[in-house]
């Protein structure tokens, strides 16, 4: 079974976050400067909890801590 799936998105994301030695707080004034949306802490922290937060967002974010997104084919599907 996939990491992802037993550990979680919202916890996956946090880790990558956080392992790539962000913050919220930082990754919001990021945010807000490449989209020109208004973005915080608490809207990030929000989203990513709830797991509302969309793929285009969890790409960007990736993008800006140096990371990307990937899908591969599993070959052991469920």
């Amino acid at each position: 079974m996939s990491t992802c799936l037993i550990m979680g998105i919202r916890d996956k994301i946090k880790s990558v976050i956080i392992a790539a030695g962000w913050n919220y707080v930082e990754l919001a004034e990021e945010l807000t400067k490449i989209t020109g949306r208004k973005y915080t802490n608490q809207l990030i922290s929000n989203r990513i909890r709830k797991e509302i937060i969309s793929f285009k967002e969890v790409e960007l974010i990736c993008r800006i801590i140096g990371y990307n997104v990937e899908l591969t084919k599993d070959s052991s599907r469920i």
